[in-house]
């Protein structure tokens, strides 16, 4: 594997129950430092376990006899500290953590007192990806889903109407249609933000987002989006990119598009497609042309709703406020995963 020391040594550090592991330890090591200057060298990490000190020399690389000498150099270092009493007492046991060694390399190893464990690199990356990445894993796992809702005006009817009932069934009632479509409409303007609502309960209620929304409606025209609507969804995805499934698909779909734009612009449908699908986490799920094209269209349609870009049959373009609003999703993403990390 082609990766530097350091990283591998970062995650160990950073995990006291994986060094326990690649030990093969009963309990968890405490580390004392890494990277320690000595007369020989730099010794990459020591630890205390139990009455003893554990000096760790890690390698990426294959065994080379020269590393048993490096070891051992460091060792007699350390026991020189603590006859100063510039270190804490204890048996200085050497490892040398290496990702494959033989019988032969590992006994002469061995035969002068340091001990050699092996590790897997792609072990150590996956462990550090699931566990100390967890906050962050959830914000990647999430991914644009299709409700079946083409733009967002056409949630805007039904929504109207909460002012005047918070029953999803009266709803069903008032605006005609099927179960299945009110359902959708509901669960589309649920993932904005707009509604609270427990799924498969009649009780539902506009959220505080959602009482602005309807406050911003287009009198004259009440089946299309207003600018003013246009600017409060805009807001939610920019500041809460993470908020939702749908807010999170309508970031992705500009940021694609912006991406692309590096290469050539206008930037095709088509390229778009497939890109999208491959950025926003959807390969196995949309795995046809079709589907593909069908997500897409659905993303930038929310997109150009939002006034974030502008569509033709076959190529898309960013409008000045979408450029304004990728510089501004970035800083923002990165408040949320950075947050996310220091909370956690």
């Amino acid at each position: 594997m082609e990766i530097r020391e350091t990283q591998i040594e970062d995650i160990l550090i950073s995990s006291p129950e994986l060094m326990k592991n690649t030990l093969r330890l009963d309990e968890e090591p405490r580390l004392i430092g890494r990277q320690i200057i000595v007369p020989s060298g730099r010794l990459d990490m020591l630890y205390t376990y139990r009455k003893d000190l554990f000096l760790i020399e890690l390698k990426i690389v294959t065994f080379q006899k020269k590393f048993i000498q490096q070891v051992i150099s460091y060792r007699n270092d350390l026991q020189s500290l603590q006859r100063q009493g510039k270190l804490i007492q204890g048996n200085i046991q050497p490892f040398l953590l290496l990702p494959k060694i033989n019988i032969l390399n590992r006994a002469a190893a061995e035969a002068v007192g340091v001990y050699c464990k092996e590790y897997d690199p792609e072990a150590i990356l996956k462990y550090f990806y699931s566990k100390k990445l967890r906050p962050i894993t959830y914000f990647v796992e999430n991914k644009p889903i299709d409700i079946g809702i083409w733009n967002i005006h056409l949630i805007n009817k039904f929504i109207y109407h909460l002012e005047k009932t918070n029953s999803v069934k009266e709803l069903q009632s008032i605006t005609g249609g099927s179960r299945k479509t009110l359902y959708n409409k509901i669960k589309f303007a649920v993932e904005l933000g707009l509604l609270n609502w427990l799924p498969k309960k009649d009780y539902i209620t506009l959220s505080e987002l959602g009482r602005l929304y309807v406050s911003a409606k287009d009198t004259y025209f009440e089946n299309t989006l207003s600018e003013e609507q246009a600017k409060i969804i805009r807001k939610q995805v920019v500041e809460d990119p993470y908020h939702s499934s749908v807010i999170l698909g309508i970031a992705s779909m500009v940021e694609c598009v912006f991406a692309l734009s590096k290469t050539s612009y206008p930037v095709s449908l088509v390229q778009l497609e497939s890109y999208f699908t491959v950025y926003s986490g959807k390969t196995y799920d949309w795995q046809t042309e079709k589907a593909q094209r069908h997500g897409a269209k659905m993303y930038s349609n929310y997109a150009a709703d939002l006034g974030l870009m502008a569509k033709t049959d076959k190529n898309v373009y960013l409008t000045p406020v979408g450029f304004k609003f990728v510089i501004q999703l970035q800083l923002h993403k990165s408040l949320r995963l950075m947050n996310s990390l220091t909370v956690n």
